[in-house]
């Protein structure tokens, strides 16, 4: 079903989402990671999930290109898990998106994308339905109606290796358009066999519109996890120095409490600051401050 004619997702906002809206807005400045965490962590509690992940997507083709991509010219760049994954699930996704979404981009991740095995094995039905909804809010079951079709999709070898082998019978999918070309994904797991011994279910309606209220009132964060990810303008990521740094200026601290954190001197420090900015296009803190909160 096209993007434009879904119907907008349920949401449902109550006390307890106020609440966690209320934490992490409480959290200190350059605590991204942090507030993920807790977020991450609310979310499998408040619909009794047993896994949550973030994942980050920028677009990186677009005309004709795109239109012959399975993921429509995106590609997921960040991903944070809050539990680590079942071990079949992990193994499937380092064959294919460990390297041609969350590693180096290279000039051949095109071509590769387009073998068979990518479009029917690693890409899914799944993947073509999260990336077609692009520019909208969405939050989806893997059995609503106008994600998929849940009776085809249990034939393909996709669902057989992601989903049936690893254990999972239901995902969540929440994805929130941060800007044109970026866009913040939450899935919501839940497996087939509990950690307290039960059957896992599918999620209800109720559910999804629980997780789906709570991300819809949080775009500020959204944009954060991508910007502290350098994805809010470009597809590459920030190392981890330089994330180190980033959250430094933005806190207040000084390139020499910088510097002194990292071990490194200040004057190195001084030009990762320089290339930061650049990579930002602001001509130095306060401008980085104002993006930051923009």
């Amino acid at each position: 079903m096209p993007a434009e004619s879904r119907p907008s997702p349920a949401l449902a906002v109550d006390a307890a989402t106020f609440a966690v809206w209320d934490r992490l807005a409480a959290f200190p400045v350059g605590e991204t990671d942090a507030q993920l965490q807790y977020l991450l962590q609310w979310l499998m509690q408040a619909v009794n999930a047993d896994n949550v992940i973030w994942i980050g997507a920028v677009r990186v083709l677009r005309g004709a290109r795109a239109k012959d991509d399975p993921f429509f010219g995106w590609r997921l760049r960040g991903r944070v898990t809050l539990r680590e994954e079942p071990s079949a699930y992990r193994e499937q996704h380092q064959r294919y998106y460990a390297t041609d979404h969350y590693g180096r981009l290279t000039r051949g991740y095109y071509e590769r994308s387009h073998r068979d095995e990518v479009r029917l094995v690693h890409a899914g039905m799944t993947g073509t339905a999260s990336l077609a909804g692009a520019g909208t809010f969405r939050a989806h079951r893997l059995r609503d109606p106008d994600f998929l079709d849940f009776a085809a999709f249990k034939r393909t070898e996709h669902y057989r290796l992601y989903y049936r082998i690893p254990g999972i019978v239901d995902r969540m999918t929440v994805g929130f358009p941060v800007h044109d070309d970026a866009e913040s994904f939450f899935l919501i797991d839940r497996y087939r066999s509990r950690a307290d011994g039960g059957r896992g279910r599918p999620f209800s309606s109720r559910e999804v519109a629980i997780a789906a209220g709570a991300l819809r009132g949080v775009r500020s964060l959204h944009r954060q996890l991508l910007m502290s990810r350098g994805l809010l303008s470009g597809d590459k990521l920030l190392s981890p120095v330089e994330r180190h740094i980033l959250f430094g200026l933005l806190r207040g601290d000084t390139e020499r409490e910088i510097a002194a954190g990292l071990g490194q001197k200040p004057a190195t420090v001084h030009k990762y600051v320089g290339d930061l900015h650049a990579r930002f296009d602001v001509g130095g803190r306060a401008e980085l401050m104002a993006l930051w909160f923009a």
